[in-house]
């Protein structure tokens, strides 16, 4: 049987969807959490996906948005409604879930961000603010994204503070140079880094998870002051050291027509490059002239 989805159902009543005792992922009272408070503040999550046989409508995937809308005392819930077989539909149970993580540093990156946009709507759960507000008893919201994020990751609330602080401090060029690398960066060397209030410490130890390296290396090498060839020496040089991995892993990923359609495009900015102002190699990374 080939999957059909069937366009005149957009929405159901969530009373109407059967949640299969059979799910493989039970329910999580962290991320139901979560989300009750992304969608009670009018935050739109996407629909759910279920399987129709007759009139039965089973989920597939969603079962943590269908509980929080419950939760909410929400009535319908907008879904994608599919007919398929049995086994196709357990297919699309695991496929979900197996790609519903996120790196390390994603995780920073998107809680670093979501934090930040947070406290734009809401003032007064700023640092500080937040405090005088938790003495009086109420609590911090985001706060729940932390405990979310501790579960999954099996560390301490406390620790994806710091994981947080690190995502919101990252430059986009660090963000993106971060998430190109092949190599893993583990969750406890993204912590090491929301600890660096000096931006251009935070830069060198960028640098050195770039490398393939620990933050420790960075900060070892900061005391001993013998790393002048291991990592940039100011933030701005690191950023375009970041910035320049970051364009040299696209620019290996792309295909020639691609690369061939970059370079006539910006035939122009290559050409002053040439000819205008310092000469090229004067931009060569230490010890690449050599």
């Amino acid at each position: 049987m080939t999957v059909k989805k069937l366009p005149t159902f957009t929405a159901l009543e969530i009373g109407d969807i059967t949640v299969p005792e059979t799910r493989l992922r039970p329910v999580s009272e962290a991320k139901v959490t979560a989300l009750m408070q992304v969608i009670g503040a009018g935050v739109f999550l996407g629909a759910v996906t279920v399987r129709r046989v007759g009139t039965v409508n089973t989920l597939i995937d969603g079962a943590h948005r269908l509980e929080a809308m419950k939760r909410l005392g929400r009535s319908t819930i907008a879904v994608d409604v599919l007919e398929c077989t049995a086994a196709e539909a357990r297919q699309m149970e695991i496929t979900g879930n197996l790609t519903a993580g996120m790196t390390p540093i994603q995780d920073a990156i998107f809680l670093g961000v979501y934090q930040a946009e947070y406290e734009k709507l809401h003032p007064e759960t700023k640092r500080g603010v937040a405090g005088g507000l938790a003495r009086q008893g109420q609590q911090h919201a985001s706060a729940h994204f932390a405990e979310l994020v501790a579960e999954t990751r099996q560390i301490s609330p406390g620790q994806v503070r710091r994981v947080i602080a690190a995502g919101r401090a990252l430059t986009v060029a660090e963000r993106a140079a971060l998430q190109a690398v092949p190599h893993k960066i583990a969750m406890s060397e993204i912590e090491k880094l929301g600890k660096i209030g000096e931006d251009a410490l935070r830069a060198r130890a960028v640098g050195s998870l770039l490398a393939g390296k620990r933050v420790a290396d960075a900060l070892r090498a900061e005391k001993t002051g013998d790393d002048a060839k291991a990592a940039p020496e100011t933030a701005d040089d690191a950023k375009v050291e970041a910035a320049f991995k970051a364009l040299s892993t696209a620019w290996n990923r792309s295909p020639m027509a691609a690369r061939k359609r970059w370079l006539l495009e910006n035939r122009q900015d290559i050409w002053e490059a040439q000819n205008k102002g310092e000469p090229l190699a004067s931009f060569a990374r230490r010890g690449d002239a050599e």
